[in-house]
């Protein structure tokens, strides 16, 4: 049972919603070590080329990131803080991040499939005008890889 409303709230009608989810053969409990690991969204997501824990908190609600990103066209760097606003494990969590005028929100939302595997449903509101084919593209990448790295570590432990 979700606690928390899996897509967060538009503030605007122009803010965009973008949503991505994915089947994963792994343990919702690796899924979700994943998920949280956001030193490792530097290989996972396209443009994150760091992210620092900045908070005391190191898992879970009130946990605090800082991130440096690049956009991959104009090569502009950006920077931004990141905060965990709920965190039920292994089922959800879910995040708002900062960065001057180019504020975001995202909700990670697992839950098992009958036949054991797991859905991850995504979904990222944006809170300023992006390219939603460039975004979409950038976070279904991230969708596709944290399942490759779910499925990695399901096999390294069989």
């Amino acid at each position: 049972a979700m606690k928390y409303p899996a897509l967060p709230k538009k503030r605007t009608p122009d803010d965009v919603i973008i949503t991505r989810e994915s089947v994963i053969h792994a343990p919702i409990e690796i899924v979700f070590n994943v998920i949280t690991d956001l030193e490792l969204f530097v290989e996972l997501e396209e443009g994150v080329e760091s992210v620092i824990i900045t908070s005391e908190v190191k898992e879970g609600k009130g946990m605090k990131s800082h991130w440096v990103l690049k956009d991959p066209f104009s090569g502009e760097k950006w920077e931004l803080d990141e905060e965990i606003i709920f965190s039920d494990r292994p089922f959800q969590y879910g995040y708002v991040g900062y960065a001057g005028g180019k504020d975001y929100s995202g909700v990670h939302s697992l839950s098992l499939n009958p036949d054991g595997t797991v859905h991850h449903l995504f979904h990222e509101v944006f809170y300023f005008d992006v390219d939603e084919e460039v975004y979409g593209e950038i976070v279904g990448g991230m969708i596709a890889n944290v399942k490759k790295e779910a499925e990695r570590r399901m096999a390294v432990c069989n």
